[in-house]
């Protein structure tokens, strides 16, 4: 990672890569600076797809910027 991430600034629709690989849309910030909610968009596993998960901060790799 080329530098820190702050989740508090992340607005619900914003589209993270998580550690694992797997990419979500935020769904809810509570801006606690630990926590988002997001649902899975794409990931190796099929199944978390649609599945909304609670992602802890460390976890956010990149965030793709809206077109």
């Amino acid at each position: 990672m080329s530098g820190s991430i702050n989740i508090r600034t992340l607005a619900a629709g914003t589209s993270i890569t998580l550690a694992d690989g797997a990419v979500a849309d935020i769904t809810t910030n509570p801006a606690d600076g630990v926590w988002l909610f997001a649902r899975i968009t794409a990931a190796a596993d099929a199944n978390r797809i649609g599945e909304e998960e609670m992602v802890f901060a460390q976890d956010v790799i990149t965030v793709q910027e809206p077109p």
